[in-house]
């Protein structure tokens, strides 16, 4: 079982539970950056600037939500955010002074930092070590590999009457591995959240139940990235001044 169904596991039945933490601070979960994330000069012991954002429960605590994948991230953040792929127990460690949150929103786990700091006690005792992982290096993009006729034409109806969108492109992105995911690259001028959340309420309506989407400005070095080698679906006509 994957990460995903041992927490549903655990959830339901307390036997699972120490099958599901030992799995947990193995494996690698997502974060929410204030910022995009800074790789310190000494790369080689997985040096990183972190600026975790924090957000409150119904009862006022304050705690640091992270994610056993990507697409748990995208549920929660509803639009794109700078995120970064660590190794739970790194991220406990980083983080051991204050509580966190496994998919908050969703089925989840709460993490007091009493918790967090007997779960690194015994990691220590257990000899073991967290990885580090550059998320940049855990991402690959390609082609859509199956029809997505449906999805770029409404896009391009959508993105028409949009005068600060200059060009998309349309590929998958692959994370890890995880199931491919596909992508919209922007090219625009303004604030991403006015466009990127009408954008995905649009297109909700006509994807299908296994396709997943995910937005990006060009701006961003990741969408530079990925658009290297994908011509654009949509290009915006050229207003009669740029002719």
């Amino acid at each position: 079982m994957n990460l995903d169904e041992l927490l549903k596991a655990a959830i339901k039945d307390p036997d699972k539970r120490s099958l599901f933490l030992q799995t947990l601070i193995k494996s690698d979960v997502y974060v929410i950056c204030k910022n995009p994330v800074k790789q310190e000069r000494n790369k080689s012991e997985g040096g990183v600037q972190l600026e975790l954002i924090t957000t409150q429960n119904p009862d006022g605590e304050v705690f640091i939500p992270f994610f056993t994948s990507y697409h748990a991230l995208q549920q929660f953040a509803k639009r794109y955010v700078d995120c970064y792929k660590i190794n739970c127990l790194r991220l406990f460690d980083l983080i051991q002074s204050a509580s966190a949150v496994l998919n908050p929103n969703s089925y989840g786990k709460e993490f007091s930092s009493q918790e967090i700091k007997s779960i690194l006690l015994i990691a220590r005792n257990l000899k073991i070590k967290a990885i580090s992982f550059d998320e940049a290096d855990t991402i690959s993009y390609r082609p859509v590999e199956h029809s997505i006729g449906h999805i770029t034409k409404a896009a391009t109806k959508f993105l028409s009457k949009q005068p600060n969108v200059d060009r998309a492109f349309i590929m998958e992105m692959i994370k890890g591995s995880e199931k491919p995911q596909i992508l919209l690259v922007l090219d625009m001028m303004g604030s991403t959240r006015k466009l990127f959340v009408p954008l995905s309420k649009y297109l909700s309506k006509i994807v299908k139940p296994d396709e997943h989407l995910a937005f990006i400005s060009y701006e961003h070095d990741m969408g530079k990235k990925a658009t290297e080698n994908i011509d654009p679906f949509y290009v915006r006509p050229k207003r009669y001044f740029e002719r």
